[in-house]
């Protein structure tokens, strides 16, 4: 792999106290829902990523390439936590128990790090940093799926698709240089991915129907429906990254034979433009 030297901290700020719509994805309460509840996930799951990357910073000094990439693997997902707190906070303020659905996580991702070898947590890092990119493509392959956002809400996630796309292989190499013989580090990780997908299509369904209770939408069967038709059948996230997510059990993967450069350069040219604004 050869590393994009652009793989670097990017200190944006999103106006989290703008008057933004409650439902601002589409006027759609669950389809809103579903992009909240992952914003819920990620502070501490970037804490996570981070702490098991960081873990075996040492064992790849002698690679500068590798290294650089780490410092700027580390410095975004630093930025995309900072902002999802903000982004949380704001849920919150909507009478959303934020902090208490951020606590699960918390203290699922401490309890990993408390029960798992270094290796094992690296495993799950790479997992879900699997599931993050193949979400980011998506997002930024299919922009109609975000055509009648709030602009500003449209800005934030963008952003974070960019992000991940550029450092989506940072920590997999990593994996694979520590994670031990060709045929462990594969069972290893196969193995890490059924769970993980297991836990995080859980943890999304649980956070949404905890949001909806806030809202008062549990009952609101014809939004269920359309957001199921969101996520399977248009603009269908979940039906789309269904051969992404099956190639991550051959032997041979690795992110970037899925090669998305096109997307990530013409979103780079979009975010850069807001930070010179």
């Amino acid at each position: 792999m050869t590393y994009d030297p652009r793989i670097v901290r990017r200190d944006l700020h999103f106006d989290m106290q703008a008057d933004i719509p409650r439902y601002w994805l589409n006027g759609d309460a669950h389809q809103t829902r579903y992009f909240d509840a992952l914003s819920l996930m990620f502070p501490d799951g970037e804490r996570f990523f981070i702490d098991s990357v960081r873990a075996f910073r040492p064992d790849i000094a002698g690679d500068m390439q590798l290294d650089a990439a780490v410092g700027g693997f580390i410095g975004q997902e630093a930025m995309h936590s900072r902002e999802h707190l903000l982004y949380n906070e704001r849920l919150q303020r909507q009478g959303v128990d934020a902090q208490g659905l951020m606590q699960i996580v918390k203290d699922v991702q401490d309890q990993r790090a408390r029960t798992l070898s270094a290796a094992g947590q690296l495993a799950l890092t790479i997992c879900l940093e699997h599931f993050t990119a193949m979400l980011a493509d998506h997002l930024l392959r299919h922009p109609a799926g975000m055509r009648k956002a709030d602009p500003r809400m449209a800005a934030i996630w963008r952003w974070h698709a960019l992000e991940e796309t550029e450092h989506k292989a940072v920590a997999f190499d990593v994996y694979q240089r520590v994670g031990g013989t060709p045929f462990i580090r594969w069972r290893r990780r196969c193995r890490a991915m059924l769970w993980v997908t297991m836990l995080f299509t859980y943890r999304t369904w649980q956070f949404m129907w905890r949001l909806s209770k806030t809202d008062g939408t549990q009952k609101d069967w014809r939004g269920w429906l359309r957001l199921l038709g969101f996520l399977f059948v248009s603009p269908a996230p979940i039906t789309r990254i269904g051969g992404q997510w099956l190639r991550w059990f051959l032997p041979g993967f690795h992110p970037w034979k899925h090669d998305n450069r096109v997307l990530m350069e013409a979103a780079r040219v979009d975010v850069e433009q807001r930070m010179q604004a």
